[in-house]
């Protein structure tokens, strides 16, 4: 970041955008504290950035760089700020996709790595390495992939301890008995709090809200991050209900 500056670089591209000789700025990053820098400019407009189960769960190398929570607030802003996210690294190099070189010591499909990815916040494209036509068949097959079938829940038997309680938005604890989409609630709440001005009016327009939680309990034993979803949807309708 400091070359940037000291270099002119940064006060080059925003001169080109200004003329209107550039209409759009992205950067590429593995670092959220880089991105966050880069972001404090109110430059850019894309991010591209490593995202996938080992990094954000902080089971990867040295590309998984940041906490958990760092790195959930990053793609949060995102969002937030209008900043769209492409992802780079969604099967952790080929190692996802191995039970041998998996740092969760299972396999993972396509399918999932592709889902997990289009789950977070701010991402609007998944760009994985694509050796040659076999590569890019299996990705297309992806595309015609059952909700079975892109399900990752199976990732949270494999949680560090600090990871356990955090809501990915998987919709594993579907069906809700009230029609409540845990999930996306889940989602609208944490961009809400993350400053995304939009949120709560998504959250608004969801046909049942979080009120409609009669703490059944079905959604917590079926929850594989050991998210208290009874409780959260009472935290969460507390929280719109005082916007």
């Amino acid at each position: 970041m400091e070359d940037l500056v000291e270099s002119g670089v940064l006060d080059y591209i925003r001169a080109l955008k200004k003329k209107g000789t550039v209409r759009h700025i992205g950067f590429s990053s593995h670092n959220p504290e880089v991105a966050e820098m880069l972001l404090d400019t109110k430059l850019m407009d894309m991010m591209m950035f490593s995202l996938n189960p080992a990094y954000d769960l902080e089971k990867g190398d040295e590309l998984g760089i940041g906490t958990v929570s760092a790195r959930r607030r990053l793609l949060e802003r995102c969002q937030a700020e209008g900043v769209g996210i492409s992802v780079m690294k969604p099967f952790h190099g080929g190692k996802l996709l191995s039970s041998e070189m998996s740092p969760f010591r299972f396999q993972l499909t396509i399918p999932q790595l592709l889902q997990y990815a289009f789950d977070r916040p701010g991402v609007l494209t998944v760009l994985p390495g694509v050796r040659g036509l076999a590569d890019l068949n299996l990705l297309l097959d992806a595309l015609g992939a059952t909700p079975q079938e892109k399900d990752y829940s199976v990732i949270g038997s494999a949680l560090p301890e600090h990871a356990v309680g955090s809501c990915v938005y998987c919709a594993h604890c579907q069906p809700c008995s009230k029609g409540i989409q845990i999930g996306l609630m889940n989602k609208y709440y944490d961009l809400a709090r993350g400053g995304d001005v939009l949120a709560a009016d998504h959250y608004r327009k969801l046909e049942v809200h979080a009120e409609a939680c009669i703490r059944c309990g079905h959604c917590d034993s079926r929850c594989p991050f050991g998210v208290k979803q009874s409780q959260r949807m009472q935290e969460i309708a507390r929280y719109f209900g005082n916007l």
